[in-house]
Formats: C-alpha cells, structure tokens, sequence
C-alpha cells in the first residue's frame, strides 16, 4: 500500500479515536436531555387524567390488590436488619423495620437524595402486575417503590401497598392524612381509583376504600409512581391538578427515613 494512503489512514483512526473520546462528555449530556425529556413527557402527556383512557384502565381500578396472594411465606425472601416487633403485618410476615445500610453514603441532601435519584433512573419502566419482586426490569406499584429503596439504600420495605402502609403506619415518626404535609421522599398510599371527580370518592367507608396504590413523594407537588400498562410505567404526575383523581384517592402518608 502507497506510504501516503498508510499515513492517511493512520490520521484517520488517530483523528477518529481523538473524536470518540472528545465526544464522550456530550454523549453524557445526551443520555441525560433524554431521561429529562422523558420525565417532561410523562408529566404532560395527560394519560392519568384522561377518562376515555382511566375509564376503560382495569389496572388503575385493582392497583395492587392481591399482590400479597402471589408471594408465599416459602418464597425466596431477603430480610432487612434491624429490631423485630412482636407485631405482624396484613400478610402474616412479621413487622421489621428497616434501616439505611450504613456502608452507602448519604448525598447531599441526605439519603432522600439516594431515593430519589434512584427513582427517577427507573422512569418509563414498564408496568406489570404483580412483578417479579427479586429484578427490576418491571414494576407494579409496590415493587417500584420496594425495589427504589432496596436499591438505593437496602432497605427492604413490604412487597404490596397494603403492607407498606402498615408498615409506616406502625413505625414511621411522621404520618399524615392531610397530603399537603408530605415531604421529599415520602411514601403516598391511595384507594382504588373509582373516577376522577372528588364526588367520586365521597361518602365511602374505610372497607369501600382499600389501600392499593403508593407512589413516592418528589416534592413541588410532584409524583413518581407506577400505575398500569396504559399510563406508561413509571411517570411523574402533579398531584394537585383539576380533574386528577390522586388527590382524591389519598388515604396516607409518612416518611421511613426518620
């Protein structure tokens, strides 16, 4: 081959690696326009208020309900470490609570930061009910929730709403009934969806109002949660909006960090 077709080549490959790597940083930046666009999207898109879409969506109205059934006491089962209470939850498994393992690292902002990173990475993770609860790669509502704080701090929390709930409602030093006190990270629990309006959920008794649903607080009024196939996975909804049934479904509230 002719020395000059060599020596071309050769500035080629060097001047293509030189580019590669000069390009790294934006490719970064790329990844993460993308994971913002993508939380913008599913902010917008209207999918959880949309009543030709909730209406006929039998994921919203069962939420998790009966998760708990699918996972027996003999399934394989990773226990976090902390003090046992003579106290069991809904599903039979005893009441432990759960601490941040103490080899992660708080980040600026405290460990609420680790959850909420951790959150936010899981965006547009595809719904599943009754997802696997040992691998990430889809969620129900309670897995979501579970699997961010496994994740980003080993916690491990109970596997369905109605369990999480109890949990907080038993440990948690800061629970609430008024939405409007929920903090960073907090986790939310509500009711089956029944419609959108307030009135739909009007007049109901506590049996008329399980608890099947639970998203993790982001602050600025802000969801992120998994709901069903037809809303996308994992979204970041406002909860306070006209029309949007999640501030009317809202049962409890209460931070596991404290």
């Amino acid at each position: 081959m002719d020395n000059a077709v060599v020596f071309s080549l050769l500035l080629a490959c060097i001047f293509s690696i030189h580019s590669g790597c000069s390009q790294r940083p934006k490719i970064e930046q790329q990844g993460m326009k993308e994971h913002s666009n993508l939380a913008i999207e599913r902010e917008t898109d209207n999918k959880m208020s949309n009543w030709n879409l909730t209406s006929s969506d039998a994921e919203l109205y069962i939420g998790d309900l009966g998760v708990d059934q699918l996972y027996t006491i003999n399934q394989v089962r990773s226990l976090a470490t902390g003090s046992a209470k003579q106290a069991l939850l809904p599903n039979g498994f005893p009441l432990i609570q759960a601490f941040p393992n103490p080899d992660i690292a708080p980040k600026k902002g405290g460990y609420v930061e680790n959850v909420i990173d951790t959150a936010l990475s899981f965006l547009g993770t595809p719904y599943v009910y009754g997802s696997n609860r040992l691998e990430p790669s889809s969620f129900d509502c309670s897995d979501f929730t579970r699997w961010v704080y496994l994740s980003a701090l080993g916690m491990d929390l109970p596997w369905d709403a109605r369990n999480q709930a109890a949990y907080v409602d038993a440990l948690s030093k800061r629970k609430y009934r008024d939405i409007s006190k929920a903090r960073r990270g907090d986790l939310l629990f509500f009711t089956s969806f029944r419609g959108n309006r307030a009135a739909d959920y009007a007049g109901l008794d506590a049996s008329q109002k399980p608890i099947t649903h639970l998203g993790i607080y982001l602050g600025d009024g802000k969801i992120i949660h998994s709901a069903s196939k037809k809303t996308g996975g994992v979204r970041i909804d406002k909860i306070i909006e006209k029309n949007f049934h999640l501030q009317h479904r809202f049962i409890l509230g209460g931070g596991v960090l404290d």
